[in-house]
């Protein structure tokens, strides 16, 4: 009577452990499977037996080290944002990209990007506006933008930045229709279009040697392109994105960004060319001098970085103090550019303000130190009459401008860069520049080109350059700054990377300018933390690279061909009878 549930409570033991012993068998192998899929063991196998011969101090940092390289890549989990100040105390945005690393979620990087241009005084209107277009932009980092980053690798900067641009796309393509239905309403009220300026081609409406009154038709400036609120979101990602990808490749910035730009990597990274501006003036400034905007000072190539920085600096010093010596301490005080502003009037005080300084430390211009100017023609352009007021009360048609910039590089070798000197409107007069001065002097491009995503598809047109300049604002992207250096290196033309006028402490377009190759980084005046933290951190670049012998040298200026193709020769027996 008892023996039969004895039985029965052994067989259910009995098949309980072996359900058990079946289970684990599985469990076992699922596990053997596992691991063997990731090559687990064999990579074990491997990292023990070469490290028991290489001894090393710390055991499992050679393990993680060893094991972080089969590590999938990080991806994006989230983009947050914050308002901080510009240089200018403006707001703006402050990005962070949060990132998937070994499991764990982190922040991979913080950044802070520059407001656009603040060349003139803005309304109480306009401070409302940019200040609604920072918080949707805020709101697009936060939201969409986050949705549209999510999982991305953070090392893929094209994809990255394409997927925030079809984000940003369908934004400017909905304002464009708005923009399409509000123009034709009100064409729909006023028909009439406004008819083209006409001006005399001389004085006195008569043209050369008194023959006929020839008049020439003055372009207006085409009207500032209107923007979408919130559209300065895709740079900000687009420069987080960049940060992020470096930190994950756990290589320093500038070797990242010449690893992503077009083309084969370098082996060696060269160093741009510093353009400190020292005099800040042109239309908005005191004085009447219009046609300096900026007046920059540049090293000979060749020059150590740091010592070309030192010398920079003795004459940034230099020019304060005979400004303080001239009108007092408060002349050394500098703009948001951080360079000096002094009333001036005519175009020879700054010229020769800075010739001065460079005599005082014993240096030549045009030998151990060069000069460009930035004219900022679309600035000084009276569309009423016609002409450049280069000075108040001073006018010049577009043919006149070329013998003024033809004298100012004969009467003052150590200039050879012209930023800007016409309006893009301005082909013919351009053209004559070109053939005039291009063989001794660079003329450079910048607001005479759109925005960088629009120069991709336009290129330089008829308004060819030595060098187009570049920033990072708005609705650029570090793809498409890498895109159109390319296009315009392939040209035969050099690259100027710039820094914006509202600045921030970041040091970012320090290692962009390094890491793509340009010729020339234009980042302001050495007045300004901002500005010098660029510089700053170009030396330690330069440190970097002379150590592990991959520091490219500068060779001489030599100023790109930009002269217009001759007209193609009359064939042989077409010739006019």
């Amino acid at each position: 009577m008892t023996s039969a549930p004895t039985s029965r409570l052994g067989g259910a033991t009995t098949s309980s452990s072996a359900r058990e012993a079946r289970e684990l068998y599985e469990l076992k192998q699922q596990a053997v499977k596992f691991y063997q899929d990731n090559m687990v063991p064999q990579r074990m196998e491997q990292v023990l037996n070469d490290m028991f011969y290489e001894n090393p101090e710390d055991v499992y940092g050679h393990l993680a080290e060893y094991f972080q390289q089969f590590a999938k890549p990080p991806t994006v989990s989230q983009v947050t944002v914050g308002e901080v100040a510009d240089c200018r105390g403006q707001p703006t945005i402050q990005a962070e990209i949060h990132g998937v690393v070994n499991n764990v979620d982190k922040v991979l990087c913080t950044v802070t990007v520059p407001t656009s241009k603040w060349d003139a005084a803005v309304t109480e209107e306009e401070e409302t506006e940019m200040a609604e277009s920072l918080k949707v932009a805020m709101e697009y980092l936060a939201g969409p933008i986050t949705e549209a980053l999510s999982g991305t690798e953070v090392a893929n900067q094209r994809e990255g930045d394409q997927r925030v641009k079809n984000f940003i796309g369908k934004i400017l393509e909905d304002f464009e229709e708005e923009l399409k239905a509000k123009k034709a309403k009100e064409e729909e009220e006023s028909p009439r279009a406004p008819t083209p300026k006409v001006a005399p081609s001389e004085k006195g409406g008569k043209g050369k040697k008194g023959k006929g009154s020839a008049t020439s038709v003055i372009l207006p400036p085409q009207p500032e392109e209107e923007l979408p609120r919130g559209i300065q979101a895709m740079c900000a990602a687009s420069l987080a994105l960049l940060e992020a990808g470096a930190q994950a490749s756990r290589h320093p910035l500038y070797s990242h960004v010449a690893a992503l730009r077009p083309g084969e990597v370098p082996i060696k990274l060269r160093l741009p060319l510093p353009m400190v501006c020292v005099y800040h003036g042109g239309r908005a400034g005191p004085g009447k001098l219009n046609c300096i905007k900026e007046l920059l000072i540049m090293p000979k190539p060749g020059l150590p970085f740091r010592e070309a920085m030192k010398m920079l600096t003795n004459i940034h010093n230099q020019v304060g103090k005979a400004l303080a010596a001239k009108s007092g301490v408060t002349a050394r005080n500098t703009t948001d550019l951080g360079a000096y502003a002094p009333l001036y009037d005519k175009l020879e005080q700054p010229l020769d303000l800075v010739q001065e300084a460079l005599a005082a430390l014993e240096l030549q211009a045009g030998e151990d130190v060069h000069m460009a100017i930035n004219c900022a023609a679309h600035e000084m352009f009276e569309l009423e009459k016609g002409k450049y007021e280069v000075m108040t009360g001073t006018q010049k048609t577009p043919d006149d401008m070329v013998d003024f910039y033809n004298d100012i590089l004969t009467r003052y070798p150590g200039v050879i860069a012209l930023i800007d000197p016409l309006r893009k409107q301005d082909k013919t007069a351009w053209v004559k520049l070109t053939q005039a001065v291009s063989e001794k002097c660079y003329l450079m491009g910048d607001e005479v080109y759109p925005r960088t995503e629009k120069f991709l598809v336009q290129g330089m047109e008829e308004t060819r350059s030595s060098a187009a300049v570049f920033s990072l604002h708005s609705l650029t992207t570090v793809s498409d700054v890498m895109d159109a250096a390319k296009l315009v290196e392939d040209g035969g033309s050099e690259v100027v990377l710039a820094a914006c006028q509202g600045d921030t402490a970041d040091t970012t377009l320090a290692d962009l300018a390094v890491g793509l190759g340009v010729k020339f980084a234009k980042f302001g005046g050495l007045g300004r933390g901002e500005r010098v933290a660029k510089y700053n951190r170009l030396a330690q670049i330069e440190a970097q690279l002379a150590d592990q012998d991959k520091l490219a040298p500068h060779e001489e200026h030599t100023f790109p061909n930009i002269l217009p193709p001759p007209p193609p020769e009359e064939p042989e027996g077409e010739a006019a009878t």
